[in-house]
């Protein structure tokens, strides 16, 4: 079978959109679920790229990492918008790109967006199911408890920084247990120029999920460049926004860039705390 089985691009329209509001405000991108590869990381991308409030809480059996970028590739750390988003008893004020997480069981939601300069990217996956599934939640935990659960910038614990060539990464965003205990690994970077290197073949022993989307929220399907993958044996070439799913031993990368009109976000996390890559001496 295809490689392709691990790809969801940006385009198939047939699975359902759940994350957010699912208002007008928001343009879903592509979606990775339970349909799409069984026993997969949940995943939904899309832009939020109008003034909106969505009321109320839930709760969810699974952990949850939400990703906000800004859209502006040249100013990278602002968000370009006001976010706000209560986790129980905390409302978390977002102005800078940022990872929030949400523990499984924790009420959250009233998300409201205000003053968008430009649409925001947006991300969020459920860690431990391949399933969108809420149910109305009450909050119970002490006020302060999730005040500091949003993480900015690439700053991680041990200051290890990836090896690229000059100019070709914008380093945006890293989380992980060592910076916010309880979290998951994930990180994410703006690709400026083309690519021939990558990083070496290499397994994990967590579930990855990867992320490649466009710049133009105009064109929200289009990758605005080509990326070639290499997965499980073969190299998949697309030029759409996508989801890729990485179950946990399988071989995996380089990742090249042969053609790039415009940025292009890649991001990549996992369901373990910490990144650690098999058959190869780098982490």
């Amino acid at each position: 079978m295809s490689v392709s089985k691990y790809f969801s691009l940006a385009g198939d329209k047939s699975r359902a959109v759940n994350a957010s509001c699912g208002c007008d405000a928001q343009t879903t991108i592509t979606v990775m679920d339970g349909s799409f590869f069984k026993g997969c990381i949940y995943g939904e991308a899309s832009w939020l790229n109008a003034p909106c409030k969505c009321e109320g809480l839930v709760k969810h059996d699974s952990d949850e990492l939400m990703v906000f970028i800004g859209g502006d590739t040249k100013d990278p750390e602002n968000l370009g918008a006001e976010i706000t988003i209560r986790i129980e008893n905390d409302v978390l004020t977002l102005t800078k790109t940022c990872f929030v997480f949400v523990p499984a069981g924790a009420a959250h939601g009233d998300l409201t967006i205000k003053s968008p300069g430009r649409p925001v990217y947006h991300y969020t996956c459920h860690l431990n199911t391949d399933t969108y599934d809420e149910k109305p939640a009450t909050p119970t935990a002490k006020a302060g408890l999730y005040a500091n659960n949003a993480v900015e910038k690439y700053a991680p614990v041990d200051g290890k920084m990836p090896s690229a060539p000059e100019g070709f990464l914008t380093l945006l965003l890293w989380i992980d247990g060592k910076k916010l205990s309880g979290a998951p690994y994930m990180e994410a970077v703006w690709f400026n120029t083309v690519n021939d290197t990558g990083p070496p073949e290499h397994a994990h022993d967590f579930d990855e999920f990867i992320g490649f989307f466009g710049s133009d929220p105009e064109h929200p399907d289009e990758l605005g460049g080509e990326i070639s993958f290499y997965v499980d044996g073969e190299t998949f070439s697309f030029t759409k926004s996508c989801l890729i799913y990485v179950p946990r031993g399988v071989i995996h990368s380089p990742i090249l860039v042969p053609k790039l009109e415009r940025p292009i976000l890649h991001f990549s996390g996992g369901n373990g705390g910490d990144y650690i890559r098999s058959g190869t001496d780098e982490f």
